[in-house]
């Protein structure tokens, strides 16, 4: 594994994003499949990719945490909080390639980090969002107790039409913790 691992849990460990990993990234950002669930809306070439991980990733303003999913060793996906706000909050984000959907792989993912965030960080609340028809996404919040908070109507345009997104929200004191994940 090429990055350092940052946080472990009992199938997946979550590891820093290194220069090795922008194929990876570039693959996922175009791949038809994922970029439906996701806000890439144009294509991502290796310099793009190269340019996020520079002025993103490893930017030192400790606003963003990304890492990768790592399944045995090879990277698997991505979680991240971004827009962080100390003490205030953060936004959640993840994604799998489409082999490892289905598996618990993401809901373990960012149950780790959502655990960092409350236990470590002393965040006292996470955002996420997805697209209406992201359905497995809105099940994996629900599995961590976040909390349906509002639809924002037409706000993303997807394949020719407008589409809501759904908001959902979980405070500290609503965690039940990591060692709880279903």
């Amino acid at each position: 594994m090429p990055g350092a691992t940052f946080l472990c849990g009992d199938r997946v460990a979550l590891r820093t994003i290194e220069d090795e990993d922008i194929e990876l990234l570039q693959r996922a950002r175009n791949d038809p499949a994922l970029r439906r669930g996701l806000p890439f809306r144009y294509p991502q070439n290796r310099a793009s990719v190269e340019t996020f991980i520079e002025e993103t990733i490893a930017d030192d303003d400790n606003d963003r945490l990304s890492l990768l999913i790592c399944v045995d060793g090879e990277p698997v996906g991505s979680v991240s909080l971004f827009n962080i706000l100390p003490p205030a909050s953060g936004t959640l984000a993840y994604w799998l390639l489409p082999d490892y959907r289905g598996d618990g792989y993401a809901t373990e993912s960012a149950g780790l980090i959502v655990d960092y965030a409350f236990k470590t960080l002393g965040l006292h609340r996470i955002l996420a969002w997805t697209i209406d028809y992201n359905e497995a996404s809105q099940s994996l919040l629900r599995r961590l107790d976040f909390s349906h908070e509002g639809t924002y109507r037409e706000h993303v345009f997807r394949n020719g039409d407008f589409h809501d997104t759904e908001h959902y929200g979980l405070l500290v004191s609503e965690w039940s913790g990591y060692d709880n994940i279903d």
